[in-house]
């Protein structure tokens, strides 16, 4: 979403489209706070939004801008952004820090919760038992706690570490067709409503509780999770994180004589939003999940994982097939130190010239391979952002 020196993004295209429409100076595109351009939430590359909020500063006109303004700037973007409607605000709006709440959905195939006596494979389908003990562990995340462990370079005793969730649950699955493989494969989708979240908060939620569900580490790890050891939690991909909404409650209370509510746009807005979001982002999703398979690669890795980190480290160590190898390779020379260490010295007074026996407990010869871990493939990034002022 945020503008980047020299790379395209959503703000980079929205910027120039209002150029383009006379809306802004080019001395203002290239320092948008000038006229306190502002976005509600930061997405990252492969991660999409379907009801951003922008809010900026331009010449009073209400209607040139509510009713043409949506339509001007659209036959100047690319398809893949879509403004849907504008308003206007008190003086000063700020979309992020008058922002009560914001709501993302993670959508993933459904046999990420596959249990180790089931197959992961498109055939799967979850049962309302395995759905029920998903939604128990998301429920463990709602309230205040600290998600050092969930983001980077963030200590514990790291205030902005707290973060408030709200719910978190899981929707009922749905099936989508794979015309390359001609079958059904099912998906589902997390929701979670939260004031706000840290970088990477939500994909490593997500990671715990399919690691959790899998039963490749302990449902009390989520809690220890909050507590001051560092943790190496594991990441989900990308690609299935979407910005559903952004919440202005308080704002829409507020202000409800003199200014339009921000939370809903309307039935024909809210329509149109819903249509664009699954032609334009979770249509795509889908596909792009199936042909690339990202899903299965990224729980072949999961299996390898390993929690651990240095306590005293800001964030997790990035591991590699090296260092993976390297720490596996010292662990096993170890072992086979502190074994000869153990092993009796020929007895005194035995006849000269005879063989030296060392007798050591029979053992299995430590393994020595690791497995690589994977680079994640970046997806490109689908992007659908519903822009307001």
């Amino acid at each position: 979403m945020q503008l980047q020196k020299d790379l395209p993004t959503i703000e980079s295209k929205l910027l120039e489209a209002m150029e383009k429409a006379g809306w802004i100076t080019a001395a203002q595109r290239e320092k948008p706070f000038d006229f306190f351009f502002q976005r509600a939430a930061r997405t990252d590359r492969a991660v999409s939004a379907a009801r951003q909020m922008c809010g900026m500063q331009l010449p009073r006109d209400d209607e040139k801008y509510k009713v043409d303004g949506p339509g001007i700037l659209n036959n100047l973007l690319p398809n893949d952004i879509r403004v849907f409607g504008m308003k206007r605000t008190i003086n000063f709006f700020h979309p992020q820090k008058q922002c009560d709440y914001r709501t993302y959905s993670y959508t993933c195939p459904t046999f990420v919760f596959a249990k180790p006596t089931e197959l992961t494979n498109a055939a799967f389908r979850i049962s309302q038992e395995t759905l029920a003990e998903v939604n128990d562990i998301l429920s463990i995340y709602k309230g205040t706690h600290n998600f050092f462990n969930y983001t980077a370079k963030r200590a514990y005793d790291d205030m902005s570490s707290n973060r408030y969730i709200v719910s978190f649950e899981c929707k009922e699955p749905f099936l989508f067709r794979d015309e390359f493989r001609k079958e059904d494969v099912e998906f589902i989708q997390i929701v979670v409503k939260g004031q706000s979240f840290v970088l990477h908060q939500i994909r490593k939620m997500v990671g715990m509780v399919i690691t959790v569900v899998r039963e490749l580490h302990l449902k009390s790890a989520i809690q220890r999770s909050f507590e001051g050891q560092r943790m190496d939690i594991p990441m989900a991909p990308g690609l299935g994180l979407l910005l559903e909404r952004t919440h202005y409650d308080s704002y829409d209370k507020k202000h409800s004589k003199d200014h339009e509510p921000l939370t809903d746009w309307g039935e024909i807005i809210e329509k149109e939003v819903e249509r664009t979001k699954f032609e334009l982002i979770t249509k795509d999703m889908l596909e792009t999940e199936l042909l690339s398979q990202g899903m299965l690669k990224w729980l072949a890795d999961l299996v390898h994982h390993d929690f651990s980190s240095n306590p005293e480290a800001e964030e997790p160590e990035k591991k590699t097939f090296v260092t993976m190898a390297a720490a596996c390779a010292n662990k096993a020379l170890k072992e086979q130190e502190a074994t000869s260490s153990e092993a009796p010295e020929a007895s005194e007074g035995a006849p000269e010239g005879a063989p030296e026996v060392a007798c050591a407990p029979e053992a299995a010869a430590p393994e020595l391979a690791a497995a690589p871990e994977k680079p994640q493939i970046e997806e490109e990034e689908k992007v659908a952002a519903a822009g307001s002022s």
